[in-house]
């Protein structure tokens, strides 16, 4: 099973005006609806966040998506990884995936090419 990690902010969410109060307030990308039920056909997909793992999900839920929150507890500890087709996985972790979509990544090659590259963003 492929995992495929794709980050909320400015990846699903549309993410215009920053972290305001932690609320989301922004439609989804265009695109990304499609693209993340196209990529559950045939992967895992989990969503990882900085914001409240439930309140994301929930609006996941109500865009047609099952999903399912990474929770830390005693009946529900945190997941190691996330293998499931089915539905998408909310958590506040990267776990491990063969691919990493997020609006903010430098693909590491070499350490003078990542250097080089952000460079240009900081």
């Amino acid at each position: 099973m492929k995992t495929i990690a794709i980050d909320f902010d400015g990846v699903v969410h549309a993410y215009s005006r920053g972290w305001q109060d932690g609320t989301i307030y922004d439609p989804p990308l265009p695109g990304a609806i499609d693209a993340l039920n196209l990529l559950m056909q045939d992967h895992a997909v989990f969503i990882h966040t900085t914001r409240d793992a439930a309140t994301v999900a929930g609006w996941l839920a109500d865009r047609g998506f099952d999903t399912v929150v990474d929770v830390d507890g005693p009946k529900h500890p945190k997941r190691e990884f996330w293998n499931d087709t089915g539905s998408l996985l909310v958590t506040d972790r990267k776990l491990p995936a063969v691919a990493y979509i997020d609006d903010r990544g430098i693909r590491f090659q070499n350490w003078i090419q990542a250097l080089h590259e952000l460079g240009n963003v900081v």
